[in-house]
């Protein structure tokens, strides 16, 4: 029996998925519908080959594996097991640690699981940035806290406070559009859209406008704080207006942006407890990706193993 794939819980997963060749024939399905294509020479004909499980192109002979270009290329982890994980991190709101995750999946060693991850966190990101933010759009920065192992022996020499070492610069992007039929003074009179979160180097006018480009519709409308890098922000987008407000009433004037941030660290000290430097995007990928499509009705497995299989060496 065909189960239906809206809102696939552990028994439906186990149903779908009894072993290790109804998982690579399920991947296999989706390669084919979503077209293989010969990295060598970029043909999309090909010739299947079941006792090897391999493509073989029809124009120059390349042989492409069922994992090959996907998120599972050089993987020696069972299929099964990297869908196992997937339905994990995309069946809960939340998240899982990579040692709960490791102990989910029943895996002897960690580094395998927490690389499995990091994986499918890159390659939500890489799904997400194909699309733009657009209409009215709350902006503003944070400072998230990371661990940087190469300055942990300096821990003294470190700089306090805002913009400490200790700290990542994060911009921040919200669809939110004013919503005049809420009459309830405790709730927020804006509905919120897709988000995005980006990791900044330094937070000038010049990196947020370049971040903002790339993020954001141009007849878009951006509502801002005083800061002075947004200063510029109306050379990127057709509109801008920032609001001069004190911090302890920043988050009336920008409801969503502050929400967001809040939810997102509460998330990560929550389950994480500490993220290392260089990964910090890849956590706030599947933030992202996960709240953007919260109110999508189908599975979002099946949106990750399409998106994870099209992650490619490209």
């Amino acid at each position: 029996m065909v189960q239906n794939e809206d809102n696939m819980n552990l028994m439906n997963f186990n149903e779908r998925f009894p072993n290790e060749e109804s998982c690579r024939e399920y991947l296999k399905g989706k390669r084919v519908a979503e077209g293989v294509v010969c990295k060598k020479c970029g043909s999309p004909k090909h010739y299947w080959f079941a006792n090897m499980e391999i493509w073989k192109c029809a124009d120059c002979g390349s042989r492409t594996s069922l994992r090959s270009g996907t998120i599972m290329e050089k993987s020696h982890v069972p299929v099964r097991t990297w869908f196992m994980c997937i339905h994990l991190m995309t069946s809960t709101k939340k998240a899982f640690s990579a040692l709960e995750m490791q102990r989910q999946l029943g895996m002897k060693r960690y580094e395998p699981v927490w690389f499995m991850m990091q994986k499918v966190r890159s390659s939500m990101g890489k799904r997400d940035k194909k699309y733009k933010l657009s209409g009215n759009i709350e902006l503003d920065d944070a400072f998230f806290e990371i661990v940087d192992l190469e300055e942990k022996e300096n821990d003294d020499e470190q700089k306090r406070g805002r913009g400490s070492n200790k700290q990542k610069k994060v911009l921040i992007m919200v669809e939110s559009e004013p919503n005049p039929k809420q009459k309830n003074p405790n709730k927020k009179n804006r509905s919120m859209g897709f988000v995005k979160m980006v990791t900044m180097d330094d937070l000038s006018s010049i990196g947020i406008n370049y971040e903002v480009a790339k993020s954001v519709n141009k007849q878009s409308s951006l509502l801002t704080d005083g800061y002075h890098s947004f200063a510029r922000l109306n050379e990127v987008v057709a509109n801008h207006k920032a609001i001069v407000t004190p911090s302890k009433e920043a988050h009336k004037k920008l409801p969503w942006v502050h929400t967001v941030i809040s939810n997102a660290k509460r998330l990560f000290l929550g389950v994480h407890h500490s993220i290392g430097k260089e990964y910090l995007q890849n956590y706030l990928n599947e933030f992202c990706y996960k709240l953007n499509r919260r109110n999508f009705e189908s599975d979002l497995f099946d949106r990750m193993i399409i998106a994870g299989a099209n992650d490619t060496w490209y």
